[in-house]
């Protein structure tokens, strides 16, 4: 929205007639409430683009590469990720039996099936990010790519958290209230920075909402020469066609603006979990632990209409691996029989197989994880999906979809995947694309109307009312955004209280922030 500093829009008050006496100008004008109310949302808007404009940008550049991740991904790693179609896809367990012996000290934690005929097979390796590809048609080894590496994976890591994630500061929380979880808990600074920016950012929708909404002046005229809330002066000059140029593409992009900054909030490392611990308060999910898998027996394999001996069916499955003395421990069911059972459940293409992970319990007794099959993320909230599989039948055990979210958190997910471009198919990459074009020029016209008003030896901000004055209405939303954002009313404080008690009292500071 608008972040003109030059009060462009506010209207002069009309002289008084020669037999009236001058009464209070109305809201909008030039000298009465109206008139410093005006100032006082404008410079707030300023304030708020000081903090918001870096963030808007930072987030809109990496979002769209985000929004690329796939095209982007294929044209600098696509000697590993992209393949020719062959005639027939090799064995998804001897394309695993290729990585183990390219890779021979490295568990395999999962596989990533081709999400179509032009990709390869990704094998995740447990040595930190690192995944094998596969050329699923020969089942040639082409090398590893760090999932976290490369241009994507920056634009990610700033995206959420200022490519930092080590440093932490503890903070009291606000879920404590009702999770009976301990009051100060971590929280990554970088993301917490991002996230105050981000209600810095609704500051700055919210109130340049109100600097480029339509006022009449006292006598009856639109205040900015007939503009209606869509109209654009291009045959204006200087700070006002900027200033239209610049209006206009914030209040095209404020809905999609607003809705992105509250769903990307959900990833945020102090209000989201605040957030989601109260959606499952109010609405609570279902979600389902991973099952355990039995120790099974022949006669289990029926799964995909398997034949099984009629008087072998009640023998353990023989071991291939770590065999008990007894030789009674079973061997998991092959990934292609997994592969075949999840065309089966209609598991999307792309999905992924998380191998289970088996361990002791207490007493000493095994463990057995069941084969977990997840749809690829981001993706469409009614696509979202857990299917768990048990490791020695192919059996299902449990079948999440949505995850078990409650009707607040399935809400926010749809969001979400709205965010990522997903939710609408390609007419929501269309509009995120859109968004983030507008936001990177809404950021550089309004510097360009920074750099053409900011007087000399001033730092541009523009004056401040002598007497600061807000209506009762913009008070209540300026509450009601320290009571959901703490940590943004915080920062809020902090800025109103240095520009009230210390700015005014310093010349050269009150000079040089306009003050009066």
């Amino acid at each position: 929205m608008s972040t003109d500093v030059d009060a462009p829009n506010e209207p002069e008050p009309s002289p008084p007639t020669p037999d009236s006496t001058p009464t209070t100008a109305p809201a909008g004008s030039g000298g009465g409430e109206g008139s410093r109310q005006w100032r006082s949302l404008w410079r707030m808007h300023f304030y708020a683009g000081m903090f918001a404009i870096p963030f808007i940008l930072l987030m809109a550049t990496t979002g769209l590469v985000i929004l690329y991740t796939q095209p982007l991904r294929d044209a600098t790693e696509g000697d590993r990720r992209v393949v020719d179609k062959g005639d027939r896809i090799v064995s998804y367990d001897e394309q695993a039996q290729a990585v183990a012996e390219a890779y021979p000290d490295t568990p395999v934690l999962y596989m990533i099936t081709p999400p179509d005929e032009r990709h390869a097979t990704a094998f995740g390796l447990d040595d930190g990010l690192n995944e094998a590809y596969v050329n699923p048609y020969t089942g040639e080894v082409l090398g590893t790519i760090n999932s976290d590496g490369g241009l994507v994976g920056l634009s990610n890591r700033l995206h959420g958290f200022f490519n930092n994630e080590s440093l932490t500061v503890s903070l009291p929380t606000v879920s404590a209230l009702w999770d009976g979880e301990t009051l100060m808990r971590p929280y990554v600074v970088g993301d917490l920075v991002l996230e105050i920016l981000g209600v810095w950012t609704l500051v700055l929708i919210i109130s340049g909402l109100y600097l480029w909404m339509p006022r009449r002046s006292r006598n009856g005229g639109d205040s900015r020469t007939g503009r209606s809330w869509f109209s654009l002066r291009l045959q204006k000059k200087g700070r006002a066609r900027w200033r239209d140029l610049h209006g206009l593409s914030g209040l095209i992009m404020l809905p999609v603006l607003g809705l992105t900054i509250v769903s990307g909030m959900g990833w945020s490392t102090y209000w989201g979990p605040n957030f989601n611990s109260l959606a499952d308060k109010i609405t609570p999910g279902n979600p389902v632990d991973p099952p355990t898998s039995a120790v099974a027996t022949r006669a289990d394999l029926d799964r995909l209409g398997n034949q099984i001996q009629w008087s072998t069916g009640d023998r353990p499955i023989p071991a291939s691996y770590a065999p008990a003395a007894d030789g009674s421990m079973p061997v998991p069911v092959s990934l292609d029989t997994v592969t075949a059972v999840a065309e089966e459940e209609g598991m999307l293409p792309g999905y992924t197989v998380f191998f289970p992970e088996n361990a002791t319990d207490e007493s000493g007794a095994p463990t057995f994880g069941s084969f977990t099959l997840s749809n690829s993320w981001p993706r469409k909230t009614g696509e979202a999906r857990d299917l768990s599989l048990d490791q020695f039948t192919g059996a299902t055990l449990a079948d999440q979809k949505a995850y078990g979210l409650g009707g607040i958190s399935y809400g926010m997910d749809v969001l979400v995947q709205t965010h990522m471009g997903t939710q609408l198919g390609i007419v929501s990459r269309i509009f995120m694309t859109l968004l983030c074009v507008l936001a990177i020029w809404s950021s550089i016209s309004a510097l360009v109307m920074f750099t053409k008003r900011r007087r000399p030896g001033t730092l541009g901000l523009p004056k401040r009312p002598a007497d600061v004055h807000l209506s009762r209405k913009i008070k209540i939303v300026g509450a009601g955004l320290g009571v959901l954002f703490p940590q943004w009313a915080a920062t809020a404080l902090i800025i109103l209280g240095l520009d009230r008690f210390v700015i005014r009292r310093v010349r050269p500071l009150r000079l040089a922030f306009g003050q009066r």
